[in-house]
């Protein structure tokens, strides 16, 4: 992976150093391949580096599943990106009007003129969730959480220290070597992420964080987030509350191998992208399920249809490289006990592949940017 850089476009609406080798990804696993990296960038983090359609049976659930009639998109600004006209969804978090992940998409969004290429670029892979492992736990503070200086300590962090953190005392990294942890401080709406997190309040270390407004939209503006592409990590989750609402009203943000070098496209500020291929994608592309098409005939169950209505409406947004084409659930250890019951398997990762991923459009791609990746202040990073 190259350096990281990165700088924010307009655009129209719309993962650490050794890594070890991570087994082949199976239904019930989720693994990253990272391929070697070379010796003169090895400390760089995997997330910063260069910066089918048969029936399944429903889960039981005592949710409402999602109408069976799916209303017909709202008209939208052509270009499918920020700007209106095609109306707002929500987000608990980066969910302003001028946030890209809650933009609903117009039905004549323009298409990017290689989009089958990069659809069958896409399909060639098993499409996954990531929910146990390389996912996002959550957890929330108020005026009351102690509150600790984290020490970040990879070799390249431009700032050594992310000052007063808010650490509830239960919060712990995601298992995995990224170890990504995100802790939501409701007393100042400031949300504080990082990545390789180790340790607990007061001794927790992270090799890398950074923290960003919770009514922003989610995206540094010179990268240097916990994201390859200058996302927040917290940013287009799939969570329980929604599941079990029957309702997904945002983008969601997915990781993908084949991730085009060369930088990234807006809305990402940064990219790892390294692969020259006609079908890789740069970070920051949207990708959407077809609008014209019914998802009530592909025989999806309630969590299947409520993430693929996401998809179609508001399409999901390219933030990372990975071993596998992935979204991303809220981690269940922040949760509590049970807080999937009834609506996902508890598993290290789910295989979604019964949702049509072969009526994927890619929107129309703006161009590269140049990458010049650097610290942002404001007012919860303190940088």
């Amino acid at each position: 992976m190259a350096a990281l850089t990165g700088m924010l476009l307009a655009v129209p609406v719309l993962q650490g150093p050794d890594e070890p080798e991570l087994p082949e990804i199976r239904a019930s696993e989720l693994s990253v391949v990272v391929p070697e990296i070379p010796s003169d960038v090895a400390d760089l983090p995997q997330s910063l580096l260069d910066p089918p359609t048969t029936e399944t049976a429903a889960p039981e659930t005592s949710a409402a599943a999602p109408s069976a009639a799916d209303p017909e998109p709202r008209s939208a600004a052509a270009g499918g990106g920020g700007g209106g006209g095609g109306g707002l969804g929500s987000a608990e978090l980066f969910g302003g009007p001028s946030s890209p992940w809650v933009q609903r998409l117009a039905a004549n969004a323009p298409l990017d003129p290689n989009s089958a290429e990069y659809v069958r670029g896409l399909n060639a892979e098993t499409f996954k969730m990531a929910m146990e492992e390389w996912s996002i736990p959550i957890y929330y503070a108020d005026a009351s959480t102690p509150r600790h200086d984290v020490p970040l300590t990879v070799d390249w962090a431009p700032v050594g220290t992310l000052r007063d953190v808010p650490l509830p005392s239960e919060a712990r990294a995601d298992p995995m070597d990224d170890a990504h942890l995100t802790i939501v401080d409701r007393s100042t709406d400031c949300v504080y992420e990082f990545w390789g997190a180790a340790g607990s309040g007061g001794g927790m270390s992270a090799r890398w964080g950074n923290a960003i407004p919770a009514d922003s939209d989610g995206i540094y503006d010179a990268g240097l987030a916990t994201r390859a592409s200058g996302f927040s990590a917290a940013a287009g989750l799939v969570t329980a509350e929604e599941l079990r609402r029957g309702s997904i009203e945002h983008a969601l943000v997915f990781a993908y191998p084949d991730t085009r070098s060369g930088g990234p496209v807006a809305p990402a500020t940064e990219s790892d992208g390294r692969t020259d291929s006609s079908s890789a994608l740069p970070q920051g592309a949207r990708v959407r399920l077809d609008p014209s098409i019914d998802l009530t005939t592909f025989g999806l169950n309630p969590a299947e249809l409520t993430i693929a209505r996401a998809i179609q409406r508001y399409g999901m947004i390219l933030g990372d490289t990975s071993g596998a084409f992935t979204i991303y659930a809220e981690h269940p250890q922040s949760l509590g006990g049970g807080a999937y019951s009834g609506l996902l398997p508890q598993q290290t990762s789910l295989d979604m592949s019964n949702i049509p991923t072969q009526h994927l459009q890619v929107l129309d791609l703006p161009a590269q940017s140049d990458r010049d990746s650097r610290p942002v202040g404001n007012r919860c990073n303190g940088y």
